[in-house]
């Protein structure tokens, strides 16, 4: 497997990139992190990632924090879409629950 820089130098300019092309750079971002690597040996589960000062953090947690967290997100997105009136849109709820619901 391609180390970061190695991916980079293969794929050149970013902004010319597929979105397979930045998937795969994820993927490879991934497998070369320690904290991923942790997760893997403790049995916990990545529940986000995000930059603080220049680095990227990742939260870990176990299956269920994991769950917590969908559940969450799943709410979220029920209550977030609204329309220019500011008021829920109907459909966008409605759409929601059925994915949802599976």
């Amino acid at each position: 497997m391609q180390t970061p820089d190695e991916f980079r130098a293969a794929h050149g300019d970013v902004t010319t990139w597929s979105s397979a092309d930045i998937e795969s750079y994820e993927h490879t971002l991934e497998a070369a992190s320690s904290a991923y690597a942790e997760a893997i040996a403790s049995g916990r589960f990545v529940l986000g990632r995000n930059v603080a000062g220049g680095e990227v953090v990742v939260e870990l947690g176990t299956a269920e924090d994991l769950a917590q967290h969908f559940k969450a997100g799943a709410l979220q997105s029920l209550i977030g879409g609204t329309t220019r009136s500011g008021k829920t849109s109907y459909a966008a709820l409605l759409e929601q629950m059925q994915r949802t619901a599976g």
